[in-house]
């Protein structure tokens, strides 16, 4: 296995390594993670900010050089961001109605192709949309928000799918192509899988969230009535209150709205309750030589899970993959819910970001992956 390092201006090739089989990949969509590569050179011709690529059999990363340091036994530690991490800025961001996913392309082609600033530009990216897909986002005036959360809200709200991909013309790097289209992958499992081992289950002590009551504002002019969401135990949401698919308790969330805010009431509504369904971590070792739940080959990081285990049905997303040091077996973590005290510190971190307001659904996407 290899490393490859590019230039992150041009991408021209600069240098390679071969891996060790000490290595850690760890792809988190919850809270920032570094990826780790033993190499066998001393001396690599690359700097921080560069571009590597790996390819081993079907499974593909590319990520951004963090730091490389020389080991007491002539190798390097390579340390790795995500190429996600490129999209770690906050740009100016309105009120929108309209193709969600051409919005998406139109931000980031402004960050960083078309960009006033001829540095930032990257000339090699290349952003296509794939699919056309209807929404409706309401920000404040003189809203600043990063491309990332724009990317997770929006993904999760409206099923979109933020994929990367390196493209080769005649043998040299071409470009890393964006591609942007709506997805409703939804994988299978269940806990007694020949495949699964070492299963823990942790939820949050919280009931979750499964009614929402929306009043309105004294203001308001032309919607003056109170408006009902309900959770339903499938993961869907209506304003039916005698569906026999509601929870057996209520869990209540309250709000006023404005009369601009009415037809956004359900995006609301969906984001109070469908977050509070994820407030759990579900952990497991996968067998990878199983062919058929293949990470970073055919599962990625955002990709909705259906995982049946023991006493209950989750509905869920794939939050985290982590290879360590062999590629035969991954550690899968299901869920937003860290418990691990390093990783309580990074949500808070995340967590203390001037964010703007997030309208968020039911659907994740593969931000962390590439093909080529």
């Amino acid at each position: 296995m290899k490393l490859i390092f590019l230039d992150r201006t041009t991408l021209k090739y600069k240098d390679n390594a071969y891996v060790s089989n000490e290595f850690e990949i760890i792809l988190d969509s919850v809270v920032k993670q570094k990826s780790n590569f033993k190499v066998n050179k001393e001396e690599i011709k690359a700097g921080i900010g560069d571009i590597a690529v790996m390819k081993e059999g079907n499974l593909s990363y590319i990520g951004i050089v963090q730091s490389i340091t020389l080991n007491d036994d002539k190798t390097s530690k390579v340390q790795l961001n995500d190429f996600k991490e490129i999209f770690n800025i906050k740009v100016p961001i309105a009120s929108f109605s309209g193709d969600v996913c051409e919005l998406l392309a139109s931000i980031i082609k402004k960050a960083f192709v078309n960009n006033s600033d001829d540095k930032q530009n990257l000339k090699y990216l290349k952003v296509t949309t794939h699919s056309i897909v209807e929404g409706n986002l309401n920000y404040d005036a003189d809203t600043l928000i990063n491309i990332e959360d724009l990317i997770e809200m929006i993904t999760k709200t409206y099923g979109v799918v933020i994929k990367y991909q390196i493209n080769f013309i005649r043998g040299r790097f071409s470009n890393i192509e964006i591609v942007i289209e709506e997805e409703t992958h939804l994988v299978k499992l269940r806990h007694d899988l020949k495949a699964i081992s070492d299963l823990t289950i942790k939820e949050s002590d919280e009931k979750v969230i499964n009614k929402c009551i929306f009043y309105p504002k004294e203001e308001n002019e032309e919607h003056k009535k109170e408006v009902e969401f309900y959770l339903l135990t499938d993961g869907t949401v209506t304003q039916e209150k005698g569906d026999p698919r509601r929870y057996s308790y209520v869990s209540l969330y309250s709000a006023y709205y404005s009369d601009k805010d009415f037809d956004n009431l359900i995006t609301k509504a969906q984001e109070q309750m469908i977050k509070s369904t994820d407030d759990h971590q579900i952990t497991f070792t996968l067998d990878v030589t199983n062919n058929v739940f293949v990470p970073l080959g055919n599962i990625f990081v955002g990709y909705f899970i259906e995982f049946y285990a023991p006493k209950k049905t989750y509905t869920t997303m794939l939050t985290q993959i982590k290879y360590k040091n062999t590629f035969n077996e991954a550690t899968l973590t299901l869920g937003e819910q860290r418990n691990s005290l390093t990783d309580k510190i990074k949500m808070m971190n995340k967590g203390g970001d001037n964010k703007s307001t997030i309208n968020v659904s039911t659907n994740l996407t593969n931000l962390d992956g590439g093909m080529y």
